[in-house]
């Protein structure tokens, strides 16, 4: 096993390096009503109401003993039946193929969480439709069924032919109660109910039609002589309780949809799950020879996501940033994986995760503080910000996590030599932390060896080696100090009309002296003024040109992806220790197989 593998190994089963949340996801209730609504919206867009199909079969409904006497109907079947009425009497319907049409409202539709816990949560979901009509090409009313078959028996039956029944008065309710469980792997989906209010005394009215009854012939035979028995006060009593029938198909049609629904849609899903982990970006790459003969101040054509707002004498570093990463880079894969489900206040669904970085064969370690000290990461509470659909939040363990992994590989050197190539100057780390609801620090942990610094002349020669010699005792003329650029992301909405980015970058040398606010290891103290002050305006003349200035990426193609469009709102920090993405839901294509929409 590689030994990235075994690190990873040790980092997915040490919980205490996730005491508290590193990352998640937050779908507040509203963004969830959008996506259900779109997903109505995209079923029914092309046709004016939806049909479902009851399949061709027997069903059994029950007359209650105290209900037989009070219908005309049951007296008449006595009469050339021999029937207890002492007891409930089982009757049966044999259907063809039954078609129930229906417009759904969408305002109607509520959704509700319970029974949350880590591994997953209930949700009932609930509408209205408007009006159904059920039809069906033949009904048989049956006195009894046959054995081992979804046909009638030898006993007494009815058939009416183009069958049509209305809803009228009161809309149909209809509600289902989901089941989302995960064991750490995957996802699954199970329907636990599903009810209407099809039957019961907040039924809605029904309008029955059929084109013809057919009532058959009985007749008795005694030493070979027929007799006929009148039926037609059957026929004329069925054709005068249509409101019982079309209650009877209503109910069994509610039966259906409160138990062979449900069990339908359950040996559908049974096999249906969703993976809770994906891979993110995957990159392999081997070197080549071209690359020995690469020109390090010459970059290669390459579709470009980044422009400058103000652009700087020179290169833009966001353009050299983009070409030193795909110099440095051979192999890179990012992993996100389900940690926990919860469901705050039973009205939002978030969802914490696992972050697996690997670059270059080497894996992301995490800590659990923050800002360059023991303090803990604070439990995440996204609930100030539900106005957004989404919030995504990232921690700045997280992040310094991911930066520590890029400075495995030389990056920032690499991007500095190409800015601005000082001698003696070198990177040692980059951290990210935050500094009150709005900005980011970026602290660049540097390190100057005066015995390397380069002259331009003889007078910079003398003072090269006067600073050496002067600071020969203080780490033997290696300076290592923080750089603290102050950072300011903010959400922009570009000409085109997609989404951008700024970044504003201040300037760290607006003070007297370098500030440290986050107690990294420095010796700047121990310097001579003169050599400090020759130092910082050499480090200030190299790096000033890129400072005190506005750079935008287009986040545009990052944001819609696999039919998805989304709205960022706000970028903030949250809690001082969470980078913090604020997202509305603009349309969802679920039919969509194209990455990026235009």
């Amino acid at each position: 096993m590689r030994t990235w593998k075994f690190g990873l190994f040790l980092m997915l089963t040490t919980g205490q390096l996730f005491a508290q949340e590193q990352m998640a996801l937050r779908l507040n209730e509203n963004g969830m009503m959008k996506i259900l609504r779109m997903a109505i919206q995209y079923n029914t867009s092309s046709k004016t109401s939806k049909t479902i199909v009851i399949p061709q079969n027997i069903y059994k409904f029950t007359i209650k003993k105290d209900q037989l006497t009070s219908n005309p109907i049951i007296p008449v079947i006595n009469e050339i039946s021999d029937l207890n009425l002492n007891r409930d009497l089982d009757f049966y319907l044999n259907t063809s193929d039954i078609k129930l049409t229906g417009n759904v409202d969408e305002k109607s539709l509520k959704m509700s969480i319970s029974n949350s816990n880590d591994n997953g949560f209930d949700l009932k979901l609930s509408l209205n439709l408007p009006q159904i009509v059920v039809n069906g090409a033949r009904l048989s009313l049956c006195e009894d069924k046959a054995k081992n078959s979804k046909s009638c028996g030898k006993g007494l039956q009815a058939s009416m032919t183009n069958l049509k029944i209305q809803t009228k008065s009161r809309p149909v309710s209809l509600s289902a109660t989901l089941r989302l469980r995960t064991d750490g792997k995957v996802a699954r989906v199970s329907v636990l109910s599903v009810t209407s209010n099809l039957e019961g005394k907040n039924a809605p009215v029904m309008d029955i039609n059929f084109q013809t009854v057919t009532v058959p012939k009985i007749s008795i035979v005694i030493d070979g002589q027929e007799t006929e028995l009148d039926t037609s006060r059957l026929k004329d009593e069925i054709l005068k309780r249509k409101g019982f029938l079309a209650a009877k198909l209503m109910s069994f049609a509610a039966d259906f949809i409160t138990s062979d629904l449900a069990e339908m849609i359950n040996v559908y899903l049974v096999n249906k799950q969703v993976a809770t982990s994906y891979q993110v970006y995957r990159k392999e790459g081997l070197t080549t020879f071209n690359e020995f003969m690469s020109d390090r101040d010459s970059y290669p054509n390459r579709e470009n996501y980044v422009r400058s707002a103000i652009q700087p004498e020179g290169k833009d570093p966001m353009t050299v940033i983009m070409a030193e990463i795909s110099e440095v880079i051979r192999n890179a894969q990012v992993d996100i994986a389900l940690k926990k489900i919860s469901t705050p206040q039973n009205k939002d669904i978030e969802l914490a995760g696992f972050l697996n970085f690997v670059l270059n064969n080497r894996a992301m370690a995490i800590k659990n503080t923050l800002g360059n000290s023991n303090r803990a990461l604070p439990k995440l509470d996204l609930t100030a910000h539900r106005n957004n659909d989404i919030n995504l939040a990232i921690s700045e363990p997280l992040i310094n996590g991911a930066l520590d992994l890029v400075n495995t590989t030389g990056l920032y050197q690499e991007v500095f030599n190409a800015m601005a190539d000082v001698k003696g100057f070198s990177i040692k780390s980059i951290k990210m932390h935050f500094q009150g609801d709005k900005s980011i620090v970026a602290v660049v942990n540097a390190q100057v060896d005066l015995k390397k610094l380069e002259s331009s002349g003889l007078s910079s020669w003398f003072k090269n080696k006067l600073a050496a010699y002067l600071e020969r005792n203080n780490n033997n003329a290696v300076i290592y100090f923080p750089i603290e650029v102050q950072v300011v992301p903010t959400v922009t909405k570009l000409p085109s009309g997609g989404a951008g980015l700024d970044l504003k970058v201040l300037s760290p040398f607006n003070y007297v002296e370098l500030p440290n606010k986050f107690n990294y290891p420095s010796n700047v103290g121990n310097m001579t003024d003169i050599v400090k002050d020759g130092v910082m305006a050499q480090l200030k003349d190299n790096l000033e040109p890129y400072v005190n200035k506005t750079y935008s990426v287009d986040v545009t193609k990052f944001l819609n992806q696999s039919g998805v469009v989304f709205l960022p709102k706000g970028i903030s920090i949250n809690q001082g220790a969470y980078f913090l993405l604020n997202l509305d839901l603009v349309d969802i294509k679920f039919n969509s197989t194209n990455p990026n929409l235009r």
